[in-house]
């Protein structure tokens, strides 16, 4: 697996991750209206380009050959780009603050540790250009990779998305409360 920033030429791929990621991905965690609501506004192409291009976005990726679509069987439904139709197997944007903005994974490769490698690839990126602490609005099924690295739970946060709530944990890490 290759971790590397996000380029314009990866829109396709990392919007049609984002849409399977919250419509398969999430439904074991929250119910079906919330995740077709927090999946609407942000599928278009223009949105994660115009999102992505000026922050800390990278990507996880692999080779498209037929070992890798064995391994991953669905992954990248969509996604395959560029040079080589490599996959994107996931994504983490981290604004220059410290807000974790964004981390997901393709479902066919979940469990796989692409998550935990993703954040802390972004996580020593923006340490490295002076960034000591971080937060993010951790889903249900994030909070365990956030936990992971040293984040700790600071309360709850309901958002309202079109009529359906969605509820987020709110974390922090301390440059101070790096785990190893």
């Amino acid at each position: 697996m290759n971790i590397r920033r996000f380029r314009a030429d990866d829109v396709t791929a990392v919007a049609a991750l984002y849409g399977r990621a919250v419509r398969i991905g999430a439904i074991r965690a929250y119910p079906r209206k919330a995740l077709l609501a927090w999946a609407a506004p942000r599928l278009s192409k223009r949105f994660f380009r115009d999102r992505m291009l000026p922050t800390w976005t990278f990507v996880a990726t692999v080779p498209g050959g037929a070992e890798t679509r064995q391994r991953y069987r669905g992954a990248g439904q969509g996604g395959r780009h560029g040079q080589g139709g490599e996959i994107v197997l996931g994504f983490a944007e981290v604004m220059q603050d410290g807000h974790v903005r964004m981390l997901f994974t393709d479902p066919a490769a979940t469990r796989c540790g692409i998550a935990s490698r993703l954040l802390a690839h972004a996580l020593d990126h923006a340490r490295s250009h002076g960034t000591t602490n971080f937060t993010t609005d951790a889903s249900r099924l994030s909070r365990p990779v956030f936990a992971r690295v040293g984040f700790r739970p600071t309360g709850h946060r309901l958002r309202g998305i079109a009529g359906a709530r969605l509820l987020t944990t709110r974390m922090v890490l301390r440059g101070d409360s790096v785990v190893g």
